[in-house]
Order: C-alpha cells, then sequence, then structure tokens
C-alpha cells in the first residue's frame, strides 16, 4: 500500500511538473525544435531522467557525489576528456593534448577560441587559471567552503596564462596520472564573472561551457537543464533534460514502463532480467570501474585487530554475494581496484572463504563489552544498488562464525560526515572511478595522506604510502606495475577494508531514446530520440 501511495504522489508531481515546464506541449509533438538539432520528429523536446536522489550543490569545485556530477558534467568541459566510448584521453577545451618538457614538469595546453560560457562570457586562458586556483587554494578569494578534490591537485605549483589563448601548469614533480585528472569533474572550468557575482549562490546558478545550462532547480522536486544555443561544438539533439529524484526504484521502473520517463539509472539488480524481456525497453551497460568493499576502523577494537578482519574476510563468500544480492551481474573482488583498470589484478588469487578458519580466529579475539556494528547507506549506489540487503549478507555471514552485528542504516545527508568519525565501527561504502588509473584507488582509499578525507580506515603504513606515491611519478610502465603489485600485496595482507564486488553500470532505458553508459562520465549530451 505504500509503495503504491508514493506512486500515485510521484506521478501527481511529475505530471504538474511538466504542465510547469516552457514550451513543453510544442516540444511534445516535436515542434518548434526543427532545424537547429532539436527535438526529433515524433519524440519530445525534453528527455526525463529518474535518479534516487537530488544533487546538492553544482560548484565542480563542490562536488563530491555522483548525484551531483551527473549534472555538472554536462554543463561544464574540462581541458581534456574521455574517448566518447572508452577511457583514452582527448582534447575538449584545449585543442590537443598538452606539450610536455624534457623533465615532465611543464605542461602547455592550447585553448580553443570562439567558446562563451553560458552568462556570455568569453572562455580564455585567464578563465583556466582562476578555475584551477580557485580549487587548489583554500586562501583564494573565491574558493568554496568545500573543496573535496583540492588536494588532487597538489601536484600543481602554479598555472599561468601565457596568451590569452595558452596556459602553462608547472608541476612540482613529474605526474603519470596528472592528465587523467584534467579529465575529471571538479576541474570543470567555470565562468570567473559568474562565481564572482554569484557569490555562495553559484552553487546554485551554475555558468559552464558545455553543451547544457541550468534552467530550473527545485530542489527536491526536478532539476532541468536546457540546450545552450551558444554551445561551440555538437548542440544536444535534445532540447531540455529533466533529472527527476524518484528515490524508490520500483516506483521510477512504473513510471520507465509507462512512458513518463526515459531513463531510470538506480534499477534493482533484480529487475534487469525483466527489463530485458520488455519489448519497450533495454538495459544500457558498461563494464564496471567501481568497487564495493568494508572498511574498518584501524584505530578502534576490535576492528583494528589483525585476526578479527582476517575472519571477517574468510566468513564473506564473495560468490555467494553476487548470486544472491547481485544476482550474478558482478564480478568478484580480488582487490581495491577493478580488472578493467588494473588488468594485472588476474596475478592475484581470490580472497579465501573458510567459516572453521574464520570460527577458530575469533576465538582468540577480545572483542570486549560493546556490540559489533556495521554502519551502511540506505540510498543506492551503482556498487550497492540494494545497500541493505548487503548488509544484511553480511550480518549473516559473520553469524556463521559466531559475531552477533547491529546495523544502523544512515541517509546520503549525514553518511560522509558519519563514516569520518573517528570512533565508527565497520561501514559499507564504495568508490566510482573519476580517471582510469590505479591511483585513483590506492591513493584516494587507502594512502596515509587521505586519512582525513577518503580514507575513512584511517590506515597508516609507511610501505604501501611509499609505493603508492611513488607510482605516481613513475613514468615508466613497467616499475610503475611492480610498484602496484607490492601495496596490493599490503592491502590484502594488512586488510584495512575488505573489497567485494565490482558492478557494471546499468541504465533502463526506453527504447524510443538512444542512449550508451559512459565508462566514467555521466554524458546526456549524445542522447537521441530515435526517428521511425
Amino acid at each position: 500500500m505504500r509503495r503504491a501511495l508514493v506512486s500515485i504522489a510521484v506521478l501527481i508531481t511529475l505530471t504538474l511538473l511538466l504542465t510547469g515546464c516552457p514550451d513543453s506541449g510544442a516540444a511534445a509533438n516535436g515542434g518548434g525544435n526543427g532545424g537547429d538539432g532539436g527535438g526529433t520528429a515524433g519524440g519530445p523536446g525534453y528527455l526525463i531522467y529518474a535518479r534516487s536522489t537530488d544533487a546538492t550543490t553544482l560548484d565542480p569545485a563542490e562536488v563530491l557525489y555522483g548525484e551531483d556530477a551527473k549534472v555538472t558534467e554536462n554543463v561544464y568541459e574540462t581541458l581534456v576528456t574521455f574517448e566518447d566510448a572508452g577511457i583514452g584521453l582527448v582534447p575538449k577545451l584545449a585543442t590537443a593534448l598538452p606539450t610536455i618538457s624534457e623533465d615532465g614538469k611543464t605542461w602547455t595546453f592550447t585553448l580553443r577560441q570562439g567558446v562563451t560560457f553560458h552568462d556570455g562570457t568569453a572562455f580564455d586562458a585567464a578563465a583556466v587559471v582562476f578555475s584551477f586556483e580557485r580549487l587548489v587554494s583554500a586562501d583564494h578569494p573565491h574558493a568554496p567552503k568545500q573543496r573535496p578534490y583540492g588536494p588532487t591537485y597538489g601536484v600543481i605549483e602554479k598555472v599561468e596564462a601565457t596568451g590569452d589563448h595558452e596556459v602553462v601548469f608547472s608541476l612540482k614533480e613529474p605526474s603519470a596520472v596528472f592528465l587523467q585528472q584534467l579529465a575529471m569533474f571538479p576541474v570543470g572550468i567555470v565562468s570567473p564573472t559568474a562565481v564572482k557575482e554569484r557569490g555562495e549562490d553559484y552553487r546554485k546558478s551554475p555558468s559552464g561551457t558545455g553543451p547544457y545550462k541550468l534552467e530550473e532547480w527545485r530542489h527536491r522536486e526536478k532539476l532541468s537543464l536546457v540546450r545552450y544555443d551558444g554551445y561551440w561544438g555538437e548542440k544536444p539533439a535534445i532540447e531540455r533534460v529533466i533529472f527527476q529524484p524518484v528515490s524508490d526504484s520500483q516506483t521510477a521502473l512504473e513510471m520507465l514502463k509507462n512512458g513518463e520517463a526515459h531513463i531510470v539509472d538506480h534499477v534493482t539488480l533484480a529487475d534487469i532480467e525483466a527489463i530485458e524481456k520488455n519489448e519497450n525497453l533495454y538495459v544500457a551497460r558498461t563494464p564496471s570501474l567501481n568497487v564495493g568493499y568494508l572498511a574498518f576502523n584501524m584505530n578502534k577494537p576490535p576492528y583494528n585487530d589483525q585476526k578479527f578482519r582476517d575472519a571477517v574476510a574468510l566468513a564473506i563468500d564473495r560468490d555467494a554475494l553476487n548470486k544472491f544480492v547481485y544476482y550474478g551481474l558482478a564480478t568478484p573482488s580480488k582487490t581495491i581496484v577493478p580488472p578493467v583498470i588494473w588488468g594485472d589484478t588476474s596475478e592475484l588469487t581470490p580472497y579465501e572463504h573458510d567459516l572453521e578458519k574464520a570460527k577458530k580466529l575469533i576465538t582468540e579475539v577480545d572483542l570486549g563489552s560493546e556490540p559489533i556494528e556495521l554502519w551502511h547507506m540506505t540510498f543506492a549506489r551503482p556498487y550497492m544498488p540494494e545497500p541493505n540487503r548487503v548488509a544484511e549478507f553480511v550480518k549473516d555471514a559473520l553469524s556463521k562464525i559466531g559475531l552477533e552485528v547491529k546495523l544502523q542504516g544512515f541517509e546520503k545527508a549525514s553518511y560522509t560526515n558519519k563514516t569520518k568519525d573517528p570512533d565508527h565501527p565497520m561501514c559499507l561504502l564504495g568508490w566510482n572511478a573519476d580517471y582510469a588509473d590505479p591511483d585513483n584507488f590506492l591513493y584516494f582509499l587507502l594512502h596515509g595522506e587521505a586519512g582525513d578525507d577518503l580514507n575513512i580506515s584511517f590506515w597508516r603504513n609507511a610501505e604501501f604510502d611509499t609505493k603508492v606515491k611513488a607510482a605516481q611519478s613513475e613514468l615508466d610502465p613497467a616499475k610503475r606495475k611492480a610498484l602496484y603489485a607490492r601495496a596490493a600485496e599490503l592491502y590484502r595482507a594488512e586488510k584495512p577494508s575488505i573489497s567485494l564486488v565490482h558492478v557494471p553500470q546499468l541504465a533502463a532505458v526506453s527504447k524510443a531514446v538512444e542512449y550508451e553508459v559512459h565508462p566514467i562520465e555521466y554524458r546526456l549530451f549524445p542522447a537521441r530520440f530515435k526517428t521511425n
């Protein structure tokens, strides 16, 4: 009954929202858009994208969550970007990949001319310098309060405009990952004029150079983007994209089946088979560049006891987890780096599953008087579409070795801060790749320098930190491989976290729409309505 009431409420809300969309009636009939790359004949001028929750900020320097990036990656552009269907890099706001000095520390970019921001400001080298400086420096007068990815770009010594359309990055040391990092969403180039004029309101009133610009944002109701007619490149075929927060995946799927949404990105894995059998729907998918994992607090007993962590690792059957919770669609993990990014993970042996060994180890652990706790998210993520079921699976697995586990779930608004709590217990977490390199997982999630941010295990291992840090500046592929192989051994041995599965990115899509899931980015601008 509750689900039915939720469904009715969402559909009523959706109807009201759509009737309030500018030009929605003309667009629905395919009218008013001919000849300019707008809505195709027989298709609406707007695409409805149903997702689990709303965005929190549209300032790229503030973005942490994927729900924010789903919007910003259609509004902003970077100097370089990922290939249309892969993880290689191509120029975007730059005219070519950079010229790099022999010592690897000076990177020179030539920028596109004739590009404008959504507010009419001309794109130039000064805008690039402004965008990077406000991200990297907390002292910048226009830096946002939160810069979660600021430390990622700590290798930058300075950024200089050496001409109206030439930018030079001076690095503190050579970097094997910097080019990949220049394709990430935090370095989307912003309009300096808009940032200065709008102040703190910029986070909800953005101005980029991308193919879509913000039209309207009604928090927790809808966020709509409209095609930017001044865009320098190929304009989107679909005039308007409406992001609709629909927390219940079944409600979102019913909307898709009824023609009230075109894309649903948080489908339950149990529904994939039925979606594929529906003559009006299909599943868009791409190989996994993510990981779901169980993290321990390395500063709190009994989670900081090696025998406790070994026992937990032995108790979890990843094949069973994949079969019963992920419906056979995931890949059981061998380490925290997805095999698509680091093919050499095939050389690692699978995690061992042995209940008898686990039971023996647990008898040797001082469990204390406090209950064993497992914290988990209650909102769907690509690596955990059903986090409650993952938590229940882990709880059941640990009960078989004599551990009684108390579960506690948290909503999106509080979970990130909760997992940074120095007193937290075990936590279920995950990570989607920002760039296609082992560094994006090993450094950000496990390195000691990330201990106040994403390394929520608070792990410190001097050898691991040294190997991972050295790999950042090692330009010889064979030497990098050896460094990461040793880092993987250390991670697997000490287990500050234990990786569980890698899950392909999936979306349920109406057959009226041509849409491909990109391996890393959330690109809606290539989507189009099919013509009959």
